[in-house]
């Protein structure tokens, strides 16, 4: 057998057993199940949806069908989303964020331990925008792209991707970093927050100006806070302290603190205490 062969052929069993192993973590799956809200919300006793979705030309399958309160179609472990082409969707995560489908999309997602997140991109285009406190993975046929999250930290997940009918996959990386490893060479790669790369099934990684799945970018606003108006400030948007407390960061322009004047006696005290 050649070398192309194999590898496609490696590329179908690798998807099978992913397909397999989601059927027999959930019995009694409904398959082909067309996103129409039913006349009353249906709940499932003992499950928990992974997230909800909205979105025109969208096809569920490989897992139970159940809608809640709000009429919104409810994405349990193991279920394939297909979205059709010129066509999206918005997955809102249970746990907060959102990922986007970018039509025509194949995705399948599952849950993994300590509830991290597995997306298995088999076409299309995602867009991710989350927070994330335990590393997720997103599968291609070749790539394995992970979450870097730093010990009691979170991270600022902000990338999209594109996967291309020959493997190729496109990452554009707005966030905390990302590791991109290759499953035929085991060669791994950092994309840092600014880096927008194509990882080819062969080895070769290029840069790009953009890759496909991407917001497009409010109006800029001339503010005298704010003078960028961007999408993704060049200054992180959530600072982590080291208890793993999570608040606003203090914009890199912001003015210095205004020194507090005290009386003298306040001052005498606080000169007493060390705090002056």
């Amino acid at each position: 057998m050649s070398s192309e062969k194999w590898r496609v052929t490696h590329k179908r069993l690798s998807l099978w057993v992913l397909a397999g192993w989601a059927a027999w973590s959930l019995p009694g799956y409904a398959a082909g199940a067309q996103m129409a809200p039913p006349a009353s919300p249906v709940s499932l006793a003992g499950s928990e949806a992974l997230a909800t979705v909205a979105g025109t030309s969208v096809e569920m399958s490989g897992a139970p069908v159940a809608f809640n309160a709000q009429g919104r179609l409810q994405i349990f472990d193991g279920a394939r989303l297909q979205v059709a082409r010129d066509a999206g969707a918005q997955m809102d995560l249970a746990r907060g964020g959102t990922i986007r489908l970018c039509g025509p999309a194949r995705v399948d997602l599952a849950r993994g331990g300590g509830g991290a997140l597995l997306i298995a991109l088999d076409a299309g285009g995602v867009e991710l925008r989350y927070a994330a406190a335990v590393p997720d993975s997103l599968l291609t046929p070749d790539f394995r792209l992970t979450t870097v999250v730093p010990p009691r930290q979170m991270a600022a997940v902000s990338a999209n991707a594109g996967l291309e009918a020959d493997g190729t996959l496109c990452l554009t990386n707005h966030g905390s970093a990302l590791s991109v490893q290759n499953l035929w060479t085991g060669a791994q790669r950092f994309v840092i927050g600014g880096d927008s790369l194509e990882f080819h099934p062969g080895g070769a990684t290029t840069a790009v100006a953009a890759c496909p799945c991407a917001s497009p970018a409010p109006a800029a606003v001339t503010t005298p806070a704010s003078a960028e108006g961007a999408l993704f400030p060049s200054s992180p948007a959530l600072a982590v302290q080291a208890n793993g407390a999570a608040g606003a960061a203090t914009p890199a322009n912001a003015p210095a603190p205004r020194r507090t004047h005290h009386n003298a006696l306040v001052r005498f005290f606080r000169w007493l205490a060390g705090k002056n």
